[in-house]
């Protein structure tokens, strides 16, 4: 190697080690500590460097993972009249299929740095696709629930390696902004194919779109980089077990965010209702405004990082907090049409500078995989919150507590922000 590991590198370098290179992740440089974090350093294959084709592929692919999110009102309706089941049981069962992709992305995360992350995709892809199958072959019900929650097995894997790819590359935010923008993308396609797809398919529409979905965004997955991190970088390294400060509240900022969504998103047939909007008319805006949500990854990825992370993170939030109020409590048609159309782009800009916090305050890729598992956490929690919260009489319930919490999720990552500033602000003291 050129040059001594003991004198700091210029952030950014790369050098040639035993087939390896050394990548400085930080933007500060590291100077000589009896331990060295693999945080700020770690050691990748060649093989494992992102170009446009694999960024394009990882966009793609991740979309696996959400399925379950976009298909959430349509797999509650299949399941409980196509299946007979009820409402309230559907709802529970899609919940427990969240959570079920929930707890596969957090164990996975532990140990995530040293996984062949194209290699669980893959795995990941055939589990889906082969409880899809079956659900597509059999008509028992106790089945079909054992089924979907292998599905949540399948793409909580998916979650799981997706989500920690993006901390290997040079500029994490804006590749979770790119996912974002292709999740916007197949989100507002798969709500319309869903509905095309019904009048031949029948009450089995949402398998066999999940189906098509798997069989070819899943494919991207034999693009992806393996994303090892395959030694450390000296003997003297070490990835520590706690994770860095601020990564437990961006975490919980992620999670409350989505309890939030999920609850709105679960929700929105009963406050369209409430907003006299006639069945027929709210289908077709409902899935007219599934097309907005590539904006917000779009703008986010446009946006980047020239104004840092809280003026967007409040922007995002304030209008999340404005949509609630309008859909849920202004019992307006005109407001709630309003609130549908900028709803699903708020989240999709949101959601990659959450992760893009996540990704820089650990570069392990931990945390990022965690913060599937945060997602889907709330997800899951979310349709149960909103079922406790409606009444009868009113969905304003639901809106009001999703204003709360998108306050205290805002006030979380800004407070993780502050430690991400004050880690900088160290690296900057210490070079």
């Amino acid at each position: 190697m050129a040059r001594d590991l003991a004198t700091p590198p210029l952030a950014g370098t790369t050098f040639r080690l035993r087939g390896y290179d050394l990548i400085q992740h930080s933007r500060a440089t590291c100077r000589s500590r009896p331990f060295r974090s693999v945080n700020q350093l770690m050691l990748v294959t060649r093989s494992q460097h992102f170009g446009p084709t694999r960024v394009a592929a990882l966009a793609v692919v991740s979309t696996c993972a959400w399925l379950t999110l976009i298909l959430l009102p349509y797999e509650v309706s299949t399941l409980s009249v196509g299946y007979h089941v009820g409402v309230a049981a559907a709802g529970w069962i899609t919940g427990a299929e969240l959570l079920a992709l929930a707890c596969a992305a957090s164990c996975l995360g532990q140990t995530i740095a040293f996984r062949d992350k194209r290699r669980l995709t893959i795995l990941g892809g055939v589990i889906a696709l082969a409880a899809t199958v079956g659900c597509l072959l059999t008509d028992h019900i106790v089945l079909i629930v054992a089924l979907r929650l292998l599905f949540g097995v399948g793409t909580g894997m998916i979650a799981a390696a997706t989500n920690a790819l993006p901390a290997l590359y040079h500029a994490p935010k804006r590749l979770f902004a790119y996912m974002q923008l292709a999740l916007g993308l197949v989100f507002g396609v798969t709500l319309f194919a869903v509905g095309a797809v019904e009048s031949i398919a029948g009450r089995d529409a949402v398998f066999f779109v999940e189906l098509v979905l798997l069989m070819t965004l899943g494919s991207a997955s034999l693009l992806l980089p393996q994303g090892v991190v395959s030694q450390l970088p000296s003997s003297s390294a070490r990835i520590t077990s706690r994770p860095p400060e601020g990564v437990a509240s961006s975490l919980a900022a992620l999670g409350l965010m989505w309890i939030s969504q999920a609850a709105l998103w679960a929700f929105a047939a009963e406050a369209g209702a409430a907003a006299g909007i006639e069945p027929d008319s709210l289908v077709r805006w409902l899935g007219i405004a599934g097309f907005t949500a590539p904006i917000g990854g779009a703008a986010a990825a446009a946006l980047g990082e020239r104004r840092g992370y809280a003026a967007p993170l409040v922007v995002g939030y304030a209008a999340q907090i404005v949509v609630a109020l309008a859909m849920y409590c202004s019992f307006s048609r005109g407001f709630y049409i309003a609130g549908a159309f900028v709803n699903n782009m708020t989240t999709t800009f949101t959601t990659p500078y959450l992760m893009g916090m996540l990704a820089t305050l650990d570069r392990t890729g931990r945390a990022a995989a965690l913060g599937g598992g945060a997602v889907n956490f709330g997800c899951a929690v979310g349709p149960a919150l909103g079922a406790t919260l409606v009444s009868a009489q009113s969905v304003a319930p639901i809106g009001i507590a999703s204003t709360i919490i998108f306050s205290v999720s805002l006030g979380l990552g800004l407070s993780s922000l502050r430690n991400l500033s004050a880690r900088s602000l160290r690296s900057e003291a210490e070079r």
